[in-house]
């Protein structure tokens, strides 16, 4: 079968992945594959991590197997972790399918692409935010076998500024940095359809560089999409969907005891092409999150598909970086700051 996505190279954003209001609105499909989610993330000034989501997904026509609820952590520079994680009845969920007006019981997003408020809570922790856009997002998709089976990847904010605070019964954690987000969906069973993914955001002051490496199953030959963005301060300067532009190699990896998942301590991204050079060295500071996606499944479920199936984890990283972007001829050294992920599908 065949991934359907287009392999192209621009200087400047395309007419097709230009990103409306609607795209970052509520898609409500009906199917019981179908998932969706508005997340976020930011970099604080202390060196704590905040990230989040709002997320709602299967057939929730039946609501047999549908869930919706709300996710935000605050992770200090020490690793340790703050958590909000709280499911509701699908009759909390109410959404826009105009602009991204979403809310989960109390808690809400919403925005208009330059900027966006949002709130979350539990019985006894909260988390506000105000997040500025900085520049322009896109909107992306691939469909598998057909184009009746999509997944979309659309960024309203390839970068913000970020400001509000992370409150507990006992502490108020204030928040100032630079953030990202993102909204997806998708219809379709991903453990069948996509064996593992990397994904990540990297900062520095003058350039944002945004990365998937999405690798399918045997189901679709392991075909990958790979699309990779740099912005400058104001705008897109090169973006890729070509799989032979540029590649993302792992090196010094052990073995998580916890998940069985290789952690690597380096990632190297290198782009060469079209008059483009970009080559960075990441290096693993922390391990911030580990995320088991079968943790809502009822056990039996959870023991069939881990065990003849998948054990489907998401471990987040935190690194710095240096290295080089040539780019319209000018020369520019980077240092830089990360927060990405592995997404693991396979046994």
């Amino acid at each position: 079968m065949n991934v359907i996505y287009d392999q192209r190279t621009y200087r400047e954003m395309p007419q097709s992945m230009e990103i409306k209001q609607s795209d970052d609105a509520w898609h409500p499909l009906k199917d019981r594959n179908y998932v969706e989610w508005w997340y976020f993330d930011l970099m604080n000034s202390d060196g704590s991590i905040v990230r989040g989501q709002f997320y709602i997904s299967g057939n929730r026509l039946r609501g047999s197997n549908s869930m919706t609820g709300v996710r935000a952590s605050y992770v200090k520079p020490d690793s340790t972790e703050v958590l909000i994680d709280k499911k509701f009845p699908l009759s909390s969920f109410k959404a826009s399918t105009e602009t991204c007006d979403v809310k989960i019981g109390n808690s809400f997003i919403k925005g208009d692409l330059s900027h966006y408020t949002l709130h979350i809570e539990d019985d006894n922790k909260s988390l506000d935010l105000e997040l500025h856009s900085l520049m322009k997002g896109f909107t992306s998709h691939a469909c598998f076998g057909s184009e009746s089976r999509y997944m979309y990847w659309v960024v309203p904010q390839p970068r913000c500024q970020a400001k509000g605070a992370f409150k507990t019964k006992n502490e108020t954690f204030n928040i100032e940095g630079t953030g990202y987000r993102d909204h997806n969906w998708l219809n379709f069973p991903p453990m069948d359809y996509l064996a593992h993914w990397d994904w990540g955001r990297i900062y520095n002051e003058e350039f944002t560089i945004l990365f998937a490496d999405i690798v399918t199953t045997k189901k679709f030959d392991g075909a990958e999409i790979k699309p990779l963005l740099i912005y400058n301060l104001n705008k897109m300067v090169y973006l890729s969907t070509e799989t032979a532009k540029w590649n993302l190699t792992k090196g010094d990896i052990s073995l998580d005891p916890e998940t069985r998942i290789g952690i690597p301590r380096i990632h190297l991204l290198n782009a060469h092409a079209d008059g483009l050079s970009l080559r960075l060295n990441l290096q693993l500071k922390s391990v911030f999150q580990k995320i088991d996606l079968l943790a809502d499944f009822n056990p039996i479920a959870r023991f069939l598909i881990s065990t003849f199936k998948a054990k489907p984890t998401i471990t987040s990283f935190y690194s710095t970086g240096s290295g080089e972007l040539n780019i319209e001829g000018r020369h520019h050294a980077l240092n830089c700051t990360a927060v990405h992920e592995f997404v693991n599908n396979l046994r």
